[in-house]
């Protein structure tokens, strides 16, 4: 990614989907400037894939509908926490059944654990950002 693309998709994120770009910006108050440049690339692949899939949220998602389904995925976690762990696969199974874009979350995964500056994320960013980037992922295809 160069410079102009950097600046050309961060401006029609900022023109589209202010909030997306919000909380991509936020993470670098809490992580490394490295960190943030690959959870950007994050942000960019699922940007280009609902662009590219020219299903781009027509109504831009706010601070409410991200954190409703933030609250979602966090009580599914919260939930399976104490289950062991055949019925924790299971209850993973279902909810991510209705997933729409399994083969860009398998992509941000993916990423998780290949990219060095993200596999080294301590457990709990990695888990929030995780979380909020799969909150994304269902409020685009929700749209």
């Amino acid at each position: 990614m160069d410079a102009a693309y950097v600046d050309k998709v961060s401006d029609q994120i900022y023109e589209q989907q202010p909030f997306f770009l919000s909380v991509l910006l936020g993470y670098s108050k809490d992580i490394s400037m490295v960190e943030v440049e690959e959870i950007m690339k994050v942000y960019f692949l699922i940007w280009e894939y609902f662009k590219l899939n020219q299903n781009l949220p027509k109504k831009k998602i706010t601070q409410t509908m991200f954190e409703k389904a933030q609250q979602k995925i966090i009580q599914m976690l919260h939930y399976s926490e104490g289950e062991p762990e055949s019925l924790r696969d299971q209850i993973y199974e279902v909810e991510f059944q209705n997933l729409k874009s399994k083969s860009l979350w398998a992509a941000v995964l993916f990423r998780f654990h290949n990219r060095p500056a993200l596999m080294n994320l301590n457990s709990e960013n990695k888990g929030i950002i995780l979380v909020g980037i799969l909150s994304f992922i269902q409020c685009f295809e929700a749209q």
